[in-house]
């Protein structure tokens, strides 16, 4: 049986029938045709009341090096700001385009 690592990050659309090997469909077709009270659960720790769970946070698009030319000013002004926040000015820069661009697609 071959197993994915944790390594193997794709997106949903990257993942699509056609790039799936027989195993791993052979692996899902087993998975589906499992009913809720056939999978033990036993290894599981308890979780008791617990509040405030947050849902998503190891999630991380797969990503790219690119390079960008910026006016120094701009830098400098991300650098300060990125400071302000206590953030990394790269980070900083990235939240902004990423604010960006969703403003940009919905308006």
């Amino acid at each position: 049986m071959t197993e994915t690592s944790f390594t193997d990050r794709r997106t949903e659309d990257q993942l699509t029938e056609d790039q799936l090997t027989e195993d791993q469909r052979n692996q899902l077709r087993a998975l589906d045709g499992l009913r809720d009270e056939d999978i033990e659960l036993s290894d599981i720790r308890e979780q008791g009341h617990r509040t405030n769970w947050v849902r998503g946070l190891m999630y991380r698009p797969v990503t790219r090096a690119v390079s960008i030319r910026l006016p120094e000013p701009d830098i400098a002004m991300a650098q300060e700001l990125a400071a302000r926040k206590g953030l990394p000015y790269q980070t900083y820069i990235k939240q902004l385009l990423h604010d960006a661009l969703v403003r940009e697609r919905s308006g």
